[in-house]
Parts: C-alpha cells; sequence; structure tokens
C-alpha cells in the first residue's frame, strides 16, 4: 500500500502488536491454523424408533471447515432398522435428521470412495445406496461428510455480533484538514470524538467520503475511494483506489496526534461508492460500487483477501445484512445521477462456489415506482424474519422514511412495507450500514455527521423506535 503516502510519518506496528483476531486465538476462541479441535459429539435427536439412530458421528473444525463422520452400520446391517427405511426416502430428509445445515455445498464420500454432492439430494436414498454398493450392502458402511461453504455460526447471529463489538466507531471523511474518528462504548455509552490533522498524517490525506468503511471486532476497517468529487461530471476520468486498511479503536488516545493504521492486502480491484459489512466471525465483505460487480472477502483469520463472487448489477452504496445464518442481502443503492435501484439481491454463503441470485418480493409502498429511491439507508434486525430499513437519502424531499422488510418462508415471497420508527428529521445518511447489535434488543448507529452534530441512534429493536443520544451523553 504504498501509494499511502510517506512511510515517514506513519506510526508502525509493533512486533508485539496483536491483531483482534490474534487477540482471539490467545483467548482460545479461534483455531490454530491447521490445527483439528475436537467440538464434541453430533447430537442426533431424530431416530427411526426409539433405540436406533439414524446417523451417529462427530464433528470437527478443521482450519475453518467442518467435518463429519457417520458410521452407517446401525442404519444398513440391522435388517430391522433397514427395513423401517421407505423406498421413496430422499437423501435430503435423512440429512436434516442428522444436522447438516439446510442449504449448504457438501460432498458425502462413502467407504468406497463413490460421492454424492449437493445435486443428488432429492434423490431417493434407496436408489442412491444402489448405486454404490449395487447389490451388495458391506457389514460396516463408513460415510464421511464434509462442508464446503463458509463458516458461519449457526447460533443466534445478533448474540455473536453483541458479543464481538464492545465499541463500535464511525469517521468524518469529508474534511480536508482533519482525520475525525467517533467512537461508542457500548458498557457506559460514552462517546468520544478524535481527530487527527491530516498534514501530520499523510497517509490519510487522500481518503474522502467515498471510501467506505465498517464495523468489526472492535476496529474500523477502510476500503477504496476516489481522488476527487466528480460525482457530477460522468466525464471526467477519477483515480479510484484499491486501499485496504484497520484502525482498532481501543488504541485510540485523545493525545496522540497520529493515528495507527493497519495495511491489508490492497483489493483485487479498485473501487468507490462501495459497501462492506462483518460477518461474524471472521469475515469482511467488501461489495460492489460505481464501477464494478464484483465482492471481495477477506478473511480475518488468516488475513487474505480473495475474489469471492459477481453482483448481477452495480450497486453503489448498496445496504448489507445476513439473513438466517445463510444469506447475504444487498438492498438496493445507486447507479449514479439519481439512478436507483429497484431490485435486491442475494448470495448463498454456505455454498462453496456463491452466486447472487435477485430476490423476488412484494412492494407494497405507496406510490413505489416514482417515490422509492433509497441508499446510504441503515438496516437492522428486528423481530423474527424482520429487518428495518432506516432512512437514507430518499427523493430529496426533506422527509425521513423508514421500511418493514419481512423474510418469506414456506414459499411466501418476501415483502417490503412503509415504518415509522418516529424520527421526525430528514435525509438520515448512514456511511456504515448496519445498526450494531448491543443488546438483543437494542442496536446502534452513528449517522453521517455534519459540521459538530455528533449523535448515536439507538434503536429499540422489540418496538422499532429510535433515540438520539447526543455527544453532551443526554437522551433526547
Amino acid at each position: 500500500m504504498g501509494a499511502c503516502g510517506s512511510s515517514g510519518n506513519r506510526k508502525k506496528r509493533k512486533p508485539d502488536d496483536k491483531t483482534p483476531d490474534e487477540r482471539d486465538k490467545d483467548n482460545g476462541t479461534t483455531p490454530e491454523n491447521g490445527e483439528i479441535k475436537e467440538i464434541g459429539d453430533n447430537p442426533i435427536k431424530e431416530k427411526i424408533d426409539e433405540k436406533k439412530p439414524i446417523l451417529r458421528g462427530a464433528k470437527k473444525t478443521i482450519s475453518g471447515r467442518s467435518e463429519y463422520n457417520y458410521d452407517l452400520k446401525d442404519l444398513l446391517k440391522d435388517e430391522e432398522v433397514k427395513g423401517k427405511i421407505p423406498s421413496d426416502c430422499k437423501l435430503f430428509e435423512l440429512l436434516n435428521k442428522s444436522n447438516i445445515r439446510p442449504n449448504s455445498d457438501f460432498i458425502i464420500e462413502f467407504e468406497n470412495g463413490y460421492k454424492i454432492g449437493y445435486d443428488k439430494i432429492n434423490e431417493r436414498f434407496g436408489d442412491l445406496i444402489e448405486e454404490v454398493f449395487k447389490d451388495k450392502i458391506p457389514e460396516d458402511i463408513i460415510m464421511n461428510y464434509t462442508y464446503k461453504g463458509l463458516d458461519i455460526p449457526e447460533e443466534d447471529i445478533k448474540k455473536e455480533y453483541i458479543d464481538s463489538n464492545d465499541i463500535i466507531g464511525s469517521a468524518i471523511l469529508d474534511n480536508q484538514d482533519l482525520f475525525v474518528i467517533i467512537t461508542y462504548e457500548r458498557n457506559n455509552r460514552k462517546i468520544t470524538p478524535y481527530n487527527y490533522k491530516r498534514k501530520d498524517n499523510e497517509e490519510l490525506i487522500k481518503f474522502n467520503m467515498f471510501t467506505a468503511f465498517c464495523n468489526a471486532k472492535g476496529c474500523l476497517y477502510f476500503s477504496g475511494g476516489e481522488n476527487d468529487q466528480t460525482y457530477d461530471d460522468p466525464d471526467k476520468t477519477v483515480a479510484k483506489y484499491n486501499d485496504f486498511f484497520y484502525i482498532d479503536l481501543r488504541e485510540l488516545n485523545e493525545n496522540d496526534n497520529k493515528i495507527m493504521i493497519r495495511e491489508l492486502p490492497n483489493l483485487n480491484e479498485p473501487r468507490t461508492w462501495n459497501s462492506m459489512i462483518y460477518v461474524p466471525k471472521k469475515y469482511i465483505f467488501i461489495v460492489g460500487g460505481s464501477n464494478t460487480k464484483s465482492v471481495e472477502l477477506y478473511n480475518m483469520e488468516t488475513k487474505t483477501l480473495t475474489k469471492d463472487s459477481e453482483l448481477n448489477e452495480n450497486r453503489s452504496e448498496c445496504s448489507l445484512c445476513l439473513v438466517n445464518n445463510t444469506y447475504l442481502y444487498a438492498f438496493y443503492g445507486f447507479v449514479i445521477h439519481q439512478e436507483y435501484n429497484k431490485t435486491i439481491e442475494k448470495c448463498n454463503l454456505l455454498r462453496e462456489e456463491r452466486k447472487w441470485e435477485y430476490v423476488e418480493y412484494k412492494n407494497t409502498i405507496s406510490n413505489s415506482e416514482t417515490n422509492f429511491k433509497l441508499s446510504f439507508f441503515g438496516i437492522s434486525y428486528f423481530n423474527n424474519n424482520e429487518i428495518l430499513l432506516i432512512g437514507g437519502d430518499d427523493n430529496g424531499d426533506e422527509k425521513h422514511y423508514d421500511y418493514l422488510y419481512k423474510i418469506g418462508e414456506n414459499g411466501v415471497a418476501d415483502e417490503i412495507s412503509e415504518f415509522n420508527c418516529n424520527l421526525n428529521e430528514s435525509n438520515n445518511v448512514f456511511r456504515d450500514k448496519l445498526f450494531m447489535p448491543i443488546e438483543y434488543n437494542k442496536s446502534v448507529n452513528i449517522p453521517l455527521i455534519v459540521g459538530e452534530d455528533i449523535r448515536i441512534f439507538i434503536l429499540d429493536t422489540s418496538t422499532g423506535n429510535i433515540t438520539i443520544q447526543n455527544y453532551n451523553n443526554s437522551l433526547n
């Protein structure tokens, strides 16, 4: 990241400095690279009868992937048990009873080397067994199951965010003289601004309002940007940045003149107006932008940045959210010159080869064809299978807009409708889009800061109401 400016003014990382993931590793919360860590017996509760388990197995985590080893001896050797399997039983039904995650990519390898992939899960189990072993069923059949997708927690995702973020931050990037970081501490609700002169931190001079950022594990991660504010001049060529770095919010000191940045691998593709999101427990997605549909994935554990997937259309400043511990949703955004995206895309993170697909949803917003122009909006988990879309740069009509998005189930399409967070202010713009859960029924975000108006939006996720905490710590 030599383009960051003079290295002589950069505050270097000390040899004993540790990243957030290295601290987690010391605390035993992440496995060593290559280490096999036993998780314990897989709790198989579904049974053919009260005594016979369908599958037995133990789960291991190997460098972020999960592997299940199942012994099918009790299933196929015992004629009584075998006879209770319906001839039309599908492998998918059997796997569901084995605690294997639905909608995930996997490979099942039998003892004789035959492999079954995700594409065959809807075939009849009896036909598959016949195909695998022909007319002979051995005395002892071993089935190895290997999960191929990303290591996304199966537990409550809100709890994962709460446990990993005791401090969040935001940045003022449009001030030519100052680089300002605002922090909010979860435990004492303290707001602190940190001001750094750009002339004393030359590596920060070029970063401006076109640079994206997101919160992750007490740090603020930054990516991309451009060299000039030429949004209204489509004919002018601008230099887009591929810089990627983070600032540890817990290390900030009001008495320091310099800020320590930790450089990360350069983006594979320069981008501006892109979006970012932290997905527990170790991923950061860098999504889209004004000039690209590409998506990049940073693994905080291995410190690697890779090309991941491609959106179906360009999206600038879309809002991202992990849904059902499975899908990464990309909501709306804009293209350029008041042209807004009217679509939503999602990507299954449990697949080995990830692809984005359009989401079919029902829009019940009044006059949505002419009045629905949304970007820079905040996004928050709400009630079960519901997400709130809050504020944003919508229409320029000096009004505040909120929307309720319901995730469809059992074949029912998603749906978006109008909502009211009881916030009368207009055009609340969010640079880090995700309202970070700090308690089970509370999430917070720091909207775009204009001048010295520092505010924290505190969302009650049980009611949808927002209160505002100002810099003086008083609640309005």
